[in-house]
């Protein structure tokens, strides 16, 4: 630039009907692109992108290749990338940016030719317009595909398969100066599959049934619970009690059947348990047997058999006359049983110090037992629990 003044050495020029048809950075580069290729053979239109660069010093790189790509979806030119070096692209002119501009002049009437009812052009002119060719930048929007790659993403990443992808297409047109119409057809592909998947019967959401008396489990909760040898009947007996609890607690779990099954295990444990309270007080029989697991259990801390069942009928028969109630009478005989033999054991070790080690038991002739309390107090006695 000569010092002192403002115009620099190297002009760009671009035509403004084109301009406003493309856009103006579009038309900038396809001018200098023309001023590059000028003079080079038809075989030799091959640029390399330091030569845009220096042409194009304000532009970076990925800018220079951005508008390649525009100029080539609006149909103007067409780009290939050389395989030896991906630096040199070769460039095929497709549509004359003439055409472009002209198509533009007829589409806009001229200043003086503003009033509708103004006189018709000539007969040559009609002609030219009755079969006007369409735009260049329509019928691109109108071939334009979609690439591979975004076909092979639309698969791999949300299971769209090529197919519907492409039945897309008549719903969808480009802008002509749109940078990405990769990323916008993506977005459109993806809310037509939304719909579509929507309205398949596997989304739809049923109704959960009812929460009320004529309640029913599933029939895999059915079979997983007889699998666990719970009685059939059992189960129903149980089934308004949970319905109560959960109507109780302002309607059914998430989870109705895991928990109907959790339930009715609890209560079937406890059922079945010999040593396992009963859902209801009962009174002392006379003929109240103890389970076998109570004698299993006192055999655990030593305790013979005959001990224990010698004392079961003075402890029928102070209850059946007490006529209290209880859950678990096996409990209450296990309980009573260890508290007499730890009685009788603390008795035991006094009366051998007070003796001093002699052996005065063989002098009083035969074998007998002190009590210092009666049977009476034995039973009324309840510090074991403390």
């Amino acid at each position: 630039m000569p010092p002192g003044s403002l115009i620099p050495d190297r002009q760009l020029t671009f035509s403004p009907d084109l301009a406003a048809t493309i856009g103006l950075e579009e038309a900038i580069l396809l001018q200098g692109l023309g001023e590059l290729l000028s003079g080079r053979p038809q075989a030799s239109q091959c640029v390399a992108l330091s030569e845009f660069e220096r042409n194009f010093p304000f532009w970076e790189v990925p800018k220079i290749r951005e508008l390649l790509e525009r100029l080539e979806a609006l149909g103007i030119i067409h780009v290939r990338h050389e395989n030896q070096n991906a630096d040199v692209i070769r460039i095929s002119a497709v549509a004359a940016p003439s055409a472009l501009a002209a198509d533009k002049a007829q589409t806009q009437p001229a200043p003086g030719r503003s009033n509708p009812n103004a006189k018709a052009p000539p007969s040559s002119y009609q002609a030219e317009k009755k079969s006007p060719e369409p735009p260049v930048v329509k019928a691109a929007a109108r071939s334009w595909q979609p690439s591979e790659d975004l076909l092979d993403l639309l698969h791999l990443s949300h299971g769209i398969n090529r197919q519907f992808a492409l039945s897309q297409l008549p719903q969808f047109s480009p802008a002509p100066t749109d940078p990405a119409p990769d990323n916008r057809f993506r977005q459109h592909v993806l809310s037509a599959w939304r719909r579509h998947q929507s309205q398949h019967p596997a989304f739809e959401i049923t109704a959960p049934p009812a929460f009320d008396q004529n309640w029913r489990p599933s029939d895999d909760a059915l079979d997983i619970m007889a699998g666990n040898g719970v009685d059939l009947e059992f189960i129903d007996s149980m089934r308004p009690e949970f319905i109560l609890y959960w109507r109780e607690r302002g309607g059914p779990p998430k989870e109705v059947n895991s928990k109907f099954i959790g339930w009715i295990r609890q209560r079937w444990v406890r059922f079945q348990a010999g040593l396992g309270h009963s859902p209801e007080p009962r009174p002392m029989t006379q003929d109240w047997q103890p389970s076998e697991q109570v004698f299993e259990v006192l055999a655990l801390s030593n305790i013979e058999r005959s001990y224990a069942t010698e004392r079961l009928g003075e402890f029928r028969v102070f209850w059946c006359d007490s006529g209290d109630l209880q859950t678990s009478w096996n409990s209450k005989f296990l309980q009573h049983v260890k508290h007499q033999w730890r009685w009788e054991q603390g008795q035991s070790g006094k009366k051998g110090n007070d003796h001093g080690g002699q052996q005065g038991r063989g002098q009083s002739g035969g074998e007998h037992r002190t009590r210092d309390r009666s049977i009476a107090d034995d039973l009324s006695d309840t510090s074991w629990a403390n």
